[in-house]
């Protein structure tokens, strides 16, 4: 097989806050809304009436697991949209939370989100190589298709290629804020939320017009260009983005000379329209051209990728609309909401086209936010089809094959505010797939305020992940025998955690999680009689447990440290499970200097050992490899010249450390870029 979706999946089962912030959006509707729960300092009505002190709320940045953004002291607690099916405060939910905002992303000059997930508790990164290359990632120790990610409330998980979201083509241009929800949220958001949900949120103008963008260029001839720009009034604004980043790359094999390529487009548009006090529509649409040339594996002779003349051609289309009923004093709250995506993903051989695999999936949605006193009830109706097509030349086997899926869910999401202390989250979905039998799965938080400086959180809940179309019917029906019994993967998770201010500069953090996994996926097991492959669930439970600990210290107004650390132990059938690092962790230092003109910024993230699985060629069987740990240091400058103009330096893998994230897929060496960067209208 040469498809860069197929080869690496194969080896995988085993301060300055820009205050024109998105509006609030449900991830479920995507759409622009307000919280209708109580915030401290504030009643419901008062925050209605202060929409400006609201919209500062949102787009602070309080400390949450900090690796990322020193602490923002506001009257208000940040209200994220994620942990629950409405707006919440962030001191409400049991599930351990991370937020990178836009500050974050401008200090380090991160050009992947990818890259920012280093850094975070829980989170694993494997990448096959160089820019534009797969890259998958993992949460406490689950699959790489158990993280659900949502971009301005829409999934984004592509069912083209098994169900995993396209890492390797998600940039920050236009991001402002990403929020990470770690621990079971398939009661809130179905399949594919099993280990976390990490949710992207595009920038808007609020409720002014700004425009801006940025040039960069450096090493392995890499140029990165970004427009953005907004027109707003008091009842509508319209955003557009558009960005192109292009490299000539590297080597990825151990071997050969060849470069691999790639080359990325984004664009972005988004609006929304104020009708009245109780009506409201939302529009969104975001398109991805990529293309990355990449190596095959060569299994006859070394096993290993080798120099070939392969790349990916990718289009990406999302595109979502809807409207919301009911104003800030509304008991119930109405949102509607319909949704498409679609991919395609065409391979190319020696510039002739191998194997394309296509998908599109069409969502409809309704939910209903009922108040109750202090409380919150919210109801959700939703159906997705989901249609998955493969094509390609007939040789040894049948590459050719159309399949389809349909779910309704139910959801019912639950806030109760027991007291000033005490708050409880209760979520239970129902899922009715057509290929599936009927899931019911549930989700219990529990956020607890000790004192001023202490708070407790817990989270117990249980994850439902449908095998793939890959899974259910191979990569070549031919070569592949399909398996239409398999059942879906089923899990039951707890986390618990302790955050303690020790003082005005010192924040500490823990969280202890375990996860059991039944009906674990295996997509390759061998059939000596057939010579053929297929998908089973394994017996037994898959076991993921582990610590997460994160501390930040604001030494001063000037000089931050924030630092982290992760444990992970996953298991299946006692052995364990490739790509998952025991150890890892991070290091991220900030300095502003000149009136805080001036910023430098130092992440440096440790990747512990961890094993991966080597297929040596025929007859030899696979055979378990250790992968080296690693550290990556990066390093950034910048300095405000104007209030309009930024210039920047930064400098990745400073070390020049030699790594594999996959077996025999090489790394970037030490890299450089600079650019500048304008502003105007924030």
């Amino acid at each position: 097989m040469s498809s860069s979706i197929i080869e690496p999946l194969r080896r995988t089962r085993g301060k300055a806050i820009d205050k024109a912030a998105r509006p609030l959006m449900s991830p479920e509707t995507g759409l622009a809304t307000r919280p209708l729960s109580i915030a401290s300092g504030k009643t419901r009505g008062e925050l209605m009436k202060y929409p400006s002190a609201l919209l500062a709320a949102i787009g602070t940045s309080f400390l949450v697991l900090p690796a990322f953004a020193e602490a923002e002291k506001d009257e208000l607690d940040q209200i994220i949209v994620t942990g629950a099916r409405t707006p919440v405060s962030i001191n409400s939910v049991g599930s351990a939370v991370t937020v990178i905002t836009r500050d974050d992303i401008e200090r380090r000059q991160a050009r992947y989100v990818s890259d920012l997930l280093r850094s975070v508790p829980g989170f694993s990164v494997s990448h096959s190589g160089v820019a534009g290359a797969q890259t998958q990632v993992r949460v406490r120790g689950a699959e790489a298709n158990h993280v659900l990610v949502l971009i301005d409330g829409a999934r984004a998980n592509d069912p083209a290629t098994g169900d995993e979201f396209r890492w390797e083509f998600l940039s920050t241009a236009n991001i402002e804020r990403i929020e990470i929800v770690r621990g079971p949220q398939s009661a809130l958001w179905g399949s594919d939320a099993v280990a976390g949900v990490v949710h992207i949120i595009t920038r808007a103008s609020g409720a002014r017009s700004r425009a801006g963008g940025y040039i960069e260029a450096g090493s392995l001839d890499t140029l990165n260009t970004a427009l953005n720009g907004s027109l707003a009034d008091d009842r509508w604004n319209v955003s557009l983005s558009l960005e192109r980043l292009e490299t000539d790359g590297g080597n990825i094999s151990r071997t050969g000379s060849e470069d691999d390529n790639s080359d990325a487009r984004t664009g972005s548009l988004s609006a929304s329209f104020t009708a009245s006090d109780y009506l409201s529509f939302t529009f969104g649409a975001r398109a991805v051209d990529a293309w990355s040339q990449y190596d095959t594996v060569d299994y006859l002779v070394t096993g290993l990728p080798t120099d070939t003349d392969a790349a990916l051609d990718t289009q990406q289309n999302y595109v979502q609309i809807g409207g919301t009923i009911g104003g800030g004093e509304s008991r119930v709250r109405h949102h509607l909401a319909a949704r498409y995506f679609d991919s395609r993903n065409r391979n190319l051989v020696d510039g002739v086209e191998d194997v394309t695999a296509l998908s599109d999936r069409t969502t409809f949605a309704y939910q209903a936010d009922i108040l109750l006193g202090n409380d919150i009830l919210s109801l959700a109706l939703e159906r997705a089809a989901t249609n998955f097509e493969q094509r390609g030349p007939i040789s040894f086997g049948d590459p050719n094959q159309k399949q389809e899926m349909n779910v309704t869910s139910i959801v019912a999401d639950y806030q109760a505010h027991l007291g000033e202390r005490l708050t409880l989250l209760a979520s239970v979905r129902f899922d009715d797939s057509s290929r599936f039998d009927e899931s019911v799965t549930g989700r219990l938080s529990l956020a607890f305020s000790l004192n001023d400086a202490t708070r407790l959180r817990a989270n117990i809940g249980t994850g439902h992940k449908d095998p793939t179309f890959i899974e259910l019917f191979g990569y070549f029906p031919g070569q592949s025998t399909p398996n239409p019994h398999l059942k879906p993967e089923e899990s039951t998770s707890f986390d618990i955690g302790l955050e303690r201010q020790l003082s005005d500069v010192l924040n500490l953090q823990m969280t202890l999680f375990r996860q059991d996994l039944e009906n674990e996926i295996d997509g390759f097991v061998f059939d000596p009689v057939t010579f053929l492959s297929t998908a089973e669930n394994t017996p037994g439970t898959s076991k993921r447990s582990g610590l997460e600990v994160a501390a930040r210290w604001d030494f001063s107004e000037r000089l931050g440290l924030s630092a982290s650390y992760t444990y992970i132990d996953s298991t299946s059938e006692n052995i364990r499970e490739i790509r998952r690092p025991r150890h890892s962790g991070s290091v991220d230092a900030d300095y502003g200097f000149m009136e805080d003109r001036g910023r430098i910024a130092l992440a440096a993230t440790y990747g512990g050992t961890r094993t991966d699985t080597f297929f040596p060629p025929w007859p030899n069987l696979p055979a378990e490899v250790t992968l080296a740990s690693h550290w990556l240091v990066d390093l950034t400058a910048q300095y405000q010249l104007t209030d309009s103009i930024n210039v920047f330096a930064r400098a990745n893998n400073l070390l020049d450390a030699k790594y594999e994230q996959v077996y025999g897929y090489a790394t970037p060496g030490r890299t450089a870029y600079a650019g500048v960067q304008v502003a105007f209208g924030r």
